[in-house]
């Protein structure tokens, strides 16, 4: 059996800011608590919120 590691979605959408070129927000995001990061990013940035993938 493979194990592989699975990024949290709080990674994949920095790496997903990352490569769409938004690395301030990424570094944002990174800097906000595990448990209020989301719903800041979903209040400040809904559009970005759907191109992440992230359903609310």
């Amino acid at each position: 059996m493979v194990v592989t590691e699975e990024l949290c979605e709080k990674e994949l959408v920095m790496h997903k800011l990352h490569d769409m070129g938004l690395d301030q927000i990424a570094n944002w995001i990174h800097a906000l608590p595990e448990d209020k990061w989301k719903t800041l990013f979903m209040l400040y940035w809904p559009t970005l919120v759907k191109k992440c993938g992230i359903e609310a």
